[in-house]
């Protein structure tokens, strides 16, 4: 490794001799160390750029999709790109400006001109944006199956014995065993697709490979059976789980570099009875927090929530099947209130983003240290705020609400199917209603549909033979067009890019309260609210539907909305709806078996004191 680079680093103030020593002792070339310096923040990416290209007397680029001509690209074979680390970025004439790790290398410079025919122009760039360059622009498919291939051919198994702290995907090193390359192509290709799931499940003739995308699930490689144990080995070891159990589900986590950022995976295997199943759970520890502007609620329920999250004590819940994005929602609303005079103790499982300010504990079952458990020790620590990852069982449920009484604001999530459903699943696990009516201040449900791809997205008209003509009526009589995509290489022709949310949210005020307290059913909470003008989720979708953010067909999906289901337009509702709610209200009363209690017979409620809990 030329000492001149490094010598310009130390010299030029931009690192110190002692940083720089454990860096030298693991990388190999100047190649290498450039992007470590890089990816560990340990100096700028630009600027090391800037110091390597003023010696080597050539220019620099930073590589992003606007800077590579994609008609260019491909003049140059994929596997001649990814041998010699370089990717053509434009051409002029005959000259071929190609960005190169390492523009020394005279042997690919040659090598690029006998395969093009063009006068090479080497730029200097990152091994790491290159890499992804050429992933972004080839597609990692075709390398994948060569992978698989030569696996076969070598009869390749996991060959690694050791755990690595941190997996760097950035080097797809030729060095490396089929297997072990086959599994870092497939996180990568996982995180270039923006998956939040990898499936590697065994079937009859193969073993299947899916991605979950956008909340969809799709089939994508089938891989020979012949290598299932050597993929499920090299991921137990990364992930530290016991090779030898395999009657067992285990649980472990791997952190790593790639696409130029850190990525923490979340490994589960399940033993089924084609062999042992693996799911990766991808969480972006680097990703950009949202915030409560961002999350898409309507301008009405964003005020009620602000108001809510602002409350000095209650119990605020969040509902949604899994994947719903609840925890998303709860992080936005911590960020809302975090503030240095507020005490915030979360306890998740797991931790999936960390915040400045904030405590967070992390679930540890195994060790004893469970949601209930860290519970208790929180209400020791003179907390303001607590957020619960979600509501398991019965004594959790039962110490949070409980906290929520002695002056503390709770968050929470829980699942069930919409807002008017979540006091009686708190009932249902062993908590007193009337505790639940005095502790729980408002919920707030929500599901997650497809995003109308921004590129192919464009107005189409209902059709009354496909679509609800009550449906068709309203959009009609709202003078405004609905929109979907209609597929193109930005949303790989599925007419969808990323996800939004839809909202519904059920404040408590003092008749629904009592409601509570009588233990009606969901229908009749929802009538109460209803009555209050409580917009519900399908309402909301359906204004989505008509601002152009998702399609009419994600909103029904989503909603399970059949034609007798959906409600009446908001229009009509103060004569349409009232009277319809006031039987529901009355029918869920008749069936309900438990009367309000009354103050003159009954006996006081107990006090409570932080030392029951």
């Amino acid at each position: 490794m030329s000492s001149t680079f490094v010598r310009a680093l130390v010299d030029g103030g931009h690192v110190t001799a002692s940083d720089l020593e454990p860096l030298l002792a693991e990388t190999r070339d100047e190649v290498q160390l450039c992007d470590r310096l890089a990816r560990d923040g340990v100096v700028d990416a630009r600027t090391v750029l800037q110091v390597r290209a003023r010696l080597l007397g050539l220019s620099h680029v930073e590589i992003s999709p606007y800077s590579v001509d994609p008609s260019v690209v491909r003049t140059l074979p994929e596997e001649a790109a990814r041998r010699h680390r370089a990717i053509p970025l434009f051409r002029v004439g005959n000259d071929l400006t190609l960005a190169m790790a390492d523009p020394t290398d005279v042997l690919a410079i040659d090598a690029v001109r006998d395969s093009t025919g063009c006068d090479v122009i080497p730029v200097l760039a990152l091994r790491r944006d290159i890499e992804r360059a050429i992933n972004q622009f080839y597609g990692i498919d075709p390398i994948l199956e060569r992978l698989v291939a030569e696996a076969q051919r070598t009869e390749a198994v996991a060959e690694v014995t050791e755990r690595e702290d941190e997996l760097d995907l950035s080097d797809l090193a030729s060095d490396e065993s089929p297997t072990v390359r086959l599994v870092n192509l497939i996180i990568l290709k996982a995180i270039r697709d923006g998956a939040s799931d990898a499936h590697v499940e065994p079937d009859h003739d193969a073993l299947r490979v899916r991605y979950r995308v956008d909340g969809r699930l799709g089939a994508e490689q089938r891989i020979p059976l012949a290598l299932h144990a050597g993929i499920v080995s090299r991921l137990k070891i990364l992930a530290d789980l016991d090779l030898a159990q395999k009657r067992l589900p285990q649980d472990g986590r791997i952190s790593l570099h790639a696409e130029g950022r850190r990525i923490d995976l979340r490994i589960s295997s399940l033993p089924t009875i084609r062999g042992e199943k693996i799911v990766l759970r991808l969480l972006d520890t680097q990703q950009t927090l949202t915030s409560l502007a961002d999350l898409g609620l309507a301008p009405s329920i964003e005020t009620d929530w602000r108001e809510l999250v602002a409350s000095p004590h209650g119990m605020i819940l969040v509902t949604g099947p899994t994947g719903s994005g609840k925890t998303t929602t709860l992080y936005a609303s911590l960020t809302a209130i975090n503030k240095l005079d507020t005490n915030i103790v979360t306890v998740e499982d797991p931790v999936e983003f960390d915040f400045p300010v904030i405590n967070q504990v992390q679930v540890n079952t195994k060790a004893g240290l469970t949601f209930s458990s860290a519970l208790r020790s929180i209400l020791r620590q003179d907390p303001n705020v607590i957020m619960v990852g979600e509501i398991r069982d019965r004594e959790t449920a039962q110490i949070a609400v409980r906290a929520a009484l002695t002056g503390h604001l709770v968050l929470s999530t829980l699942h069930t199917n919409d807002a008017t459903s979540a006091p009686n699943r708190l009932i249902d696990m062993g908590v007193e209603p009337y505790l639940v009516a005095s502790a729980l201040k408002g919920v707030l449900a929500q599901r997650l549909v497809r995003r109308n791809c921004p590129r192919c997205s464009e107005p189409v008209e209902l059709d009354p033979a496909r679509h609800p003509p009550e449906v068709v009526e309203r959009i009609e009589r709202s003078g405004e067009a609905v929109h979907q995509g209609t597929g193109c290489r930005s949303c790989n022709q599925t007419g969808y890019r990323g996800r939004v949310a839809l909202h519904e949210l059920m404040p408590v005020n003092d008749e629904i309260e009592r409601a509570i307290v009588r233990q009606l059913p969901a229908a009749g909470i929802r009538a109460i609210a209803r009555r209050r003008s409580m917009p519900d989720l399908f309402e909301d979708g359906l204004a989505k539907a008509r601002s152009g953010k998702t399609s009419i067909e994600q909103v029904l999906l989503a909603t399970r909305m059949s034609e007798d289901e959906i409600p009446p337009a908001r229009d009509d509702e103060a004569a349409a709806h009232g009277d319809r709610a006031s039987d529901e209200i009355t029918e869920a009363i008749q069936v309900s078996s438990t009367p309000e209690p009354d103050p003159a017979t009954d006996a006081p409620a107990p006090a409570f004191d932080d030392r029951e809990i």
